[in-house]
């Protein structure tokens, strides 16, 4: 007999590959096996899963401007409603509110951005003019200033 958490378990499952959030994280989320989330990947897309090493960071994501402000207000909107709790419900739950809200987003940029912030491979700071958090990462052009101000910050560690 299947438990109640385990049902639940699938479907978030489920849920996750509809998104398209890449199986190897969705596997390390809910630790079903490979072989099941393939099928079901194929079974919801017509196609097979791609294959291939994931993006290190999020900041792999973060292409221009836009990308980078994109990617801090989902960061931001994850950590104020579930601080550093990254469970299947808490990433489908703010990526569907931020979709809802702001319009479209990878759910893998997603996950990484609310991932790094927890693990604090970046850090989420507030602007110093416009108070926006943003991801900031003082090895990158795009995050080494606010993305909605453009204003140059300086970070006390």
């Amino acid at each position: 007999m299947v438990a109640l958490a385990e049902l639940e378990n699938l479907q978030q499952a489920h849920e996750l590959i509809r998104a398209g959030l890449r199986l190897s994280i969705i596997r390390g989320m809910t630790r079903i096996g490979t072989r099941t989330l393939r099928q079901w990947w194929k079974d919801v897309h017509g196609v097979k899963p791609s294959n291939g090493k994931l993006p290190e960071t999020v900041l792999s994501f973060i292409k221009d401007r836009d990308s980078a402000a994109r990617l801090s207000a989902f960061a931001a909107l994850h950590q104020r409603i579930f601080a550093s709790d990254l469970t299947t419900t808490s990433l489908m739950t703010t990526w569907q509110e931020y979709q809802r809200i702001c319009g479209p987003l990878d759910i893998n940029a997603a996950y990484f951005a609310a991932r790094d912030v927890r693990v604090k491979i970046v850090m989420l700071v507030p602007c110093q003019v416009c108070n926006a958090a943003f991801i900031y990462d003082a090895g990158s052009k795009h995050t080494d200033h606010c993305p909605f101000c453009e204003t140059s910050v300086v970070v006390a560690d």
